[in-house]
Formats: structure tokens, sequence, C-alpha cells
């Protein structure tokens, strides 16, 4: 599938302020199952974006601005075709808990079995994992089980949460938004072995009524280590495995590790955040030359600064 997107984020702030430095992890990247066409970011106020791969492999956008401005506006827009990773016809059962000791010795499974910032493991999850584990010996099962669990038994209430709200929080409350339901699985996942850890992205809500949940924003969802295929995604926000309709942005143990945006700055008074995300499908093959190309990703070059050659990566 190719999936055309657009990621908006607009600060305002109440007074004037300097120093404004910056991370971004918005570049969508490549893999066996994603292929990213074409990556433009942006920002205003204009300044020089310089960049690094992160501990997890994730593309990091770093940006200062010292002078004083009271806005800014990061502008990022992709265009990434996507596979299934999972055969639907043919899900990949057969991983026993029996064998997950042996994750432990894997590479990148140890991270995905540690505490994180927002991630705990105690008895009380532990025994709530347990609980929903029941007499399954299967890993596939189980992670569907608690996926389906959180689906159906934790509601979705924007005002709940915040950004550094703890999964315990969460398997308390029984509230929260993709981040918390994502955090509250990997929390039970790996509280019984399971090595899991989380994703941030988007997704293109195919559904006839647009019924799935947060697509109208950057989304977060679960990957659970299974031999064989590897690592297999899990949406509990909306009771998924993960196919092609998503976009992987980066992968990490929690949000901490994730998120698409993160920075600080000198300065006093109130702040205003904006974000705007859309997602569309596009025909399985662009038509036209590199014009046509821009052309798709909406890039005004009239309004926005051209892109120097450490701006565009893929």
């Amino acid at each position: 599938m190719r999936l055309q997107l657009r990621h908006r984020t607009e600060y305002r702030y109440g007074s004037p302020i300097t120093n404004n430095v910056n991370e971004l992890r918005l570049t969508p990247p490549n893999t066996r199952y994603q292929t990213c066409e074409s990556s433009l970011i942006s920002v205003i106020p204009a300044c020089k974006l310089t960049h690094y791969d992160d501990l997890n492999a994730n593309r990091v956008h770093h940006f200062e601005i010292p002078e004083a401005h009271q806005s800014l506006t990061i502008d990022s827009r992709a265009v990434v075709s996507t596979r299934c990773k999972v055969d639907f016809n043919q899900l990949p059962y057969g991983f026993g808990h029996d064998k997950l000791p042996e994750c432990r010795h894997l590479e990148e499974c140890y991270s995905s079995l540690q505490d994180s910032r927002y991630i705990e493991r105690n008895p009380e999850v532990w025994r709530m994992a347990l609980d929903l584990k029941a007499a399954s010996e299967d890993v596939f099962q189980t992670s569907y089980q608690i996926m389906e669990h959180i689906f159906v038994c934790f509601e979705y209430d924007c005002g709940a949460t915040n950004v550094s709200t703890h999964a315990s929080d969460v398997l308390d409350h029984k509230r929260g938004v993709c981040q918390d339901f994502a955090h509250a699985m990997i929390a039970l996942c790996r509280s019984i072995a399971i090595p899991a850890r989380y994703v941030s992205g988007y997704f293109f809500d195919a559904t006839r009524d647009h019924s799935l949940r947060g697509s109208e924003a950057s989304h977060g969802w679960v990957e659970v280590y299974i031999e064989g295929p590897g690592w297999i995604g899990f949406d509990p926000t909306n009771n998924k495995v993960v196919d092609d309709t998503y976009i992987v942005l980066a992968r990490g143990r929690d949000y901490h590790d994730v998120a698409p945006v993160t920075g600080v700055y000198l300065g006093a008074g109130t702040s205003e955040l904006r974000v705007d995300v859309q997602v569309s499908k596009l025909p399985d093959k662009l038509e036209g030359d590199t014009k046509q190309l821009r052309d798709a990703l909406k890039c005004d070059s009239s309004r926005e600064k051209p892109l120097t050659p450490h701006d565009i990566q893929c």
C-alpha cells in the first residue's frame, strides 16, 4: 500500500522565547516491509537541521533556534510504501512460552524485557498478566488475549492521562489513549517474559465509517517478539494485528524513546500546541516525474524555505 502523510506541529508562546532546542523522530525508516519513497521536514523559523541515528536505529533530526520568537512550526511530509508482514491466513502460532527464556540471550530482545521510564514490572502486573494468559502456552495467542483485554476493558479517554503517565496508573484506572494502552500491554507482556517494545507512527483508517481510534494524530502500538517471523505488531487501541495500513516512525522501550518532537527553551509564560495529522492512500504507482512527486507532497516552496540535502532523508 502506498500512503501519503503530513504531520504538522505548531507551537504558540505567550511571550518571546529563546534558545529553542528540539529533536525530531519524524522520518519513516526503510525496512523489509516499508519503503520511504520521499520524506521532507521543514521548520519555521528557518534553521539548519542536522541528523543522526540513535541507539534504537531511529533517524533523529536536531535543530536550535537561538533568537527570540513566539511561534514554531514543524512540518513533516512523506510518501511510504508498506507491505503486510503477517499472513492473516496463517497466523504466527507455534512459539511457546517454554522457549521464552532463550530470548534473554538475544541482543535485540534484551532491552524489551527490562523496566523503562514509563513501564515497570511488579507483582500486581505479573498476577494480572497470568490471569490473562490463562491456559495459553503460545506467545502469539497470549499477546492477542492481552491486546483484546485492553481494547474491551479500557476506556479511550483523551483527557484522562498525559505524556508522562506511567503504565501502572493506566492499568489501575483502565483509561487513556493509544500511548497508554501500548504501555499497559508492554508492561503485561514483559512481566511474563514476552519481549515487547513501543512503536510510534501512523495508520490509514480504511474502514467504511472511519471507526478506528487514533487516526487523527500520531499513533502508538506494540511489537512482540516471536521466534521465526520476528517482531509482530499489535494495536490494543483498535484490537488489530498490524497490517500494511500502518507506517512505522520509530521503535524503543517506551514513548520516551520515540516521541516525535521533544525540546526545551528559555522563556516564561504560557504555550499552545496544535497538531494536525493526515494520512491518505495513493495509487499503487505514481505516474510522472519528480515534479509530480513534489506536487503529491504538496510542497509549497513559495511559503517554506527550500530544503538542503541534510533536511531530506528517507
